[in-house]
């Protein structure tokens, strides 16, 4: 079972599977994201680190976070998923709303979620494809901020669970990946600065993070390039601040990941 809501500025999606994954499926947005987990046996994947969610917990992510998502059994796995811009929100709303996502910084755990009735948000969100095409856009905005703000409650009377720990030595190549990510970055030079061999980097980098280190940049590099062509920045701009020196090479790679040109994506920014 899948239900989905979407416009131009967020996408909200209830879905319930009992087939399980072999492997992680892996992805980075440049959206906001909030999952809420009702049922069902997952790990997830963050940035090197691996949630086991409970049941009625919610896991926040900020923008351009690598993550992904394996079923572990033929269990029914149920959640709620809501991914949003911020310019969905009111201006003088912005700060606040986005405040429990630790100021873009990182992801946040939440278990029992419940106490704070956060399903039930979720379901006037999706209630919303039930209203008239003249409404619907207005109230996905008022309902979204309304979960938005229990969220903001919900931070402000419990912190979020402490990180899982990972690898220290991935989780270092990490923070020295998204902070030199515009820079040119080669498996030699990576493996000189950490003092790992280039087979060893790999293997426990892929072990911890679901990827090899040049799919990671890669991801991370696209998924930055896209939020800068949707402010705005001509995507030879974009690609050459988001560290492609080839413009051919982020031409494919881009078209390849998101299933449309970079130019498509500003055709649609301005539509």
């Amino acid at each position: 079972m899948v239900r989905t809501l979407s416009n131009a500025e967020m996408m909200a999606h209830h879905t319930a599977d009992c087939q399980p994954t072999e492997e992680y499926v892996l992805h980075c947005h440049e959206t906001f994201e909030v999952y809420y987990f009702v049922s069902g046996r997952v790990s997830y994947l963050v940035e090197g680190r691996q949630y086991t969610p409970q049941p009625e917990s919610m896991l926040l992510l900020p923008p351009n976070v690598f993550h992904g998502v394996r079923v572990e059994g033929r269990e029914n796995y149920e959640r709620y998923a809501l991914h949003f811009r911020p310019s969905l929100l009111p201006a003088d709303m912005t700060g606040l709303l986005l405040s429990p996502f630790q100021g873009g910084e990182g992801d946040v755990y939440y278990p029992q979620a419940d106490a704070f009735g956060l399903r039930g948000y979720f379901e006037q969100v999706m209630a919303c494809d039930e209203l008239d095409d003249d409404m619907r856009d207005a109230a996905l905005a008022a309902r979204i901020q309304a979960l938005l703000t229990q969220v903001v409650y919900m931070s402000r009377k419990r912190r979020g669970a402490p990180r899982p720990a990972g690898n220290p030595t991935v989780e270092e190549i990490v923070r020295y990946l998204n902070a030199h990510l515009s820079e040119p970055i080669t498996l030699d030079e990576l493996s000189a600065r950490f003092f790992i061999s280039k087979y060893y980097l790999n293997t426990v980098f892929k072990k911890y993070t679901g990827t090899t280190v040049m799919n990671y940049v890669i991801h991370k590099r696209l998924a930055a390039a896209r939020q800068s062509i949707r402010q705005g920045t001509p995507p030879t701009d974009a690609a050459q601040e988001c560290g492609f020196g080839d413009y051919s090479a982020f031409f494919r790679a881009y078209k390849k990941l998101y299933a449309q040109s970079p130019s498509r994506t500003v055709q649609s920014n301005q539509g």
